[in-house]
């Protein structure tokens, strides 16, 4: 791996070539595509090689960034001038940072990371002894997506709360994904992978004199490390929110626009919102057409249903070091879960009276009725206005609840949760066409540049070929023509003999 020295010296070859205060460019700054393309070839080998061998994953990729994408990287991510950003040499691996570099990754910022890296994720990775490096790209999503959230219901993030909230999972060596634990489920929409992300990375150095650069230990680990809460910083109930938050399902990519990571403190490029942030926070959710799809895909299978909630039945090894604060409040999906999977809505007369007191018997306090299992087809009055009442602004709502005739007002809630639920159906539906034409779209320009790559390809060889066949050509004249010379001075020293 080469030493600061080494970068040093090739940084200042390549300033040799940078632009003139004048704006005029040198030829040399004008990228050489034949050496760009060897060297990824090269790559592409050794990493081969390496995968043969067995190492893991960290020492065989290589950063694919170029020297271009520094600019990108700093406007993307936030950063001020205090932090410096080093591009990777093909030599270079994640793990093995220069010193007081640190490892970072562009899919990281696409969801959601911005500099400084937020105080309670640095906290959340000191607590579990492993580096804000070594995350995946999802787990910023949801845990910045929960920082929002918290912040918005004016919640603190304390690290009590968002530890017993999360759980971190191992998907390899030196790699951790931090997400909602399955009870908590009420953030959805990460996309499910996110091709070539480790070939994506770069360093980065923060450059401050005076306080702290890091508030936590950003050393690479291995696996997360089983330590003791400290005690809270102040007491908070987080009921309340679990429970509002627990009726609702979240899309991560809408929670992490840049104007709400901006208006909640996380990013520092002071984008405004346009807008009512509460229809923001609002819009990005799915309601109950996401809920009740899912318990629909899974009536009739009891046992799906717990392993969604039971997390011994995810891949990977649940390393999650205690369990939550509050049960209870997290109890009621899976009882909705179980009565909708066993077929409790076929006598919905027989269990209205019953089913409240066997919640109340399971979870040991007193809980609302919720065996509704559709808002359409079984809307139930008072839990239709309590929803209803969640939209009403603050200062309608002693007139909303005066009203003299209840029928009118449950009417109004019934029919507008049915536009809520129909509503969100179909932005689903738009949203999903959308991502498939612009799938699509960007299919085609793939198959499109691929195709001019192979036609200019094909040029070239052409042209080499032709340029080839010229030369032979001109070298068998040249060759006919000196034969010619020979047999003609052949004949004159005979006849002169």
């Amino acid at each position: 791996m080469s030493s600061i020295d080494d970068r040093a010296i090739v940084d200042f070859v390549q300033s040799l070539g940078s632009p003139s205060s004048s704006g005029t460019i040198s030829a040399n700054t004008v990228p050489n595509k034949v050496s760009r393309r060897e060297l990824l070839a090269r790559i592409n080998i050794e990493e081969a090689t390496l995968l043969a061998e067995g190492r893991p994953w960290y020492e065989i990729k290589a950063s694919l960034l170029q020297e271009s994408d520094k600019a990108f990287i700093k406007d993307f991510s936030g950063m001020s001038d205090q932090y410096d950003i080093l591009i990777p040499l093909s030599e270079d691996r994640a793990h093995l940072s220069p010193e007081g570099y640190h490892t970072f990754y562009i899919n990281q910022l696409e969801m959601g990371l911005r500099f400084p890296v937020p105080r309670f994720i640095q906290s959340l990775c000191d607590h579990l002894s492993v580096s804000p490096s070594q995350l995946t790209p999802n787990s910023y999503s949801s845990l910045l997506g929960l920082g929002i959230l918290l912040k918005y219901y004016q919640a603190p993030l304390s690290l009590h709360l968002i530890y017993n909230m999360t759980q971190i999972r191992q998907q390899d060596v030196g790699k951790f994904f931090i997400r909602l634990k399955p009870e908590y489920g009420f953030i959805k929409g990460n996309p499910s992978s996110h091709k070539g992300w480790m070939s994506r990375y770069f360093f980065v150095r923060r450059n401050v004199r005076e306080g702290i650069v890091w508030y936590c230990d950003m050393s690479w680990a291995e696996k997360p490390t089983k330590r003791v809460l400290p005690p809270p910083i102040q007491e908070y109930n987080p009921i309340p929110f679990i429970k509002d938050a627990c009726t609702k399902c979240f899309n991560a990519r809408d929670l992490i626009r840049e104007d709400l990571l901006c208006h909640f403190g996380f990013s520092r490029k002071e984008v405004a919102v346009e807008g009512d942030l509460a229809e923001i926070i609002m819009k990005s959710h799915l309601l109950e057409a996401y809920k009740k799809k899912k318990s629909e895909a899974s009536r009739g299978s009891t046992s799906q249903a717990e392993e969604r909630v039971d997390p011994t039945s995810e891949e990977h090894v649940d390393l999650s070091l205690e369990e939550p604060v509050n049960p209870p409040p997290v109890e009621l999906p899976k009882e909705k879960k179980r009565k909708l999977s066993s077929g409790g809505d076929k006598h919905p007369k027989k269990k209205k009276t019953s089913s409240s007191t066997e919640l109340n018997t399971e979870a040991g306090t007193s809980q609302p009725d919720v065996e509704v299992s559709s808002f359409i087809a079984q809307p139930v009055a008072s839990t239709t206005v309590a929803f209803f009442q969640h939209f009403i602004p603050p200062l309608d709502v002693p007139v909303v609840s005066s009203a003299s005739d209840k029928k009118i007002t449950e009417a109004l809630a019934s029919h507008f949760l049915q536009a809520l639920v129909w509503g969100g159906e179909l932005s689903r539906r738009v949203t999903k066409a959308r991502e498939v034409a612009h799938s699509s779209k960007r299919s085609l320009n793939d198959v499109m540049a691929k195709h001019d790559k192979l036609m200019k390809e094909i040029e070239e060889v052409r042209g080499a070929s032709d340029a080839e066949k010229r030369s032979l050509e001109q070298k068998l004249t040249d060759s006919e023509a000196s034969i010619i010379r020979l047999q003609e001075e052949m004949n004159k020293a005979g006849e002169e003999a």
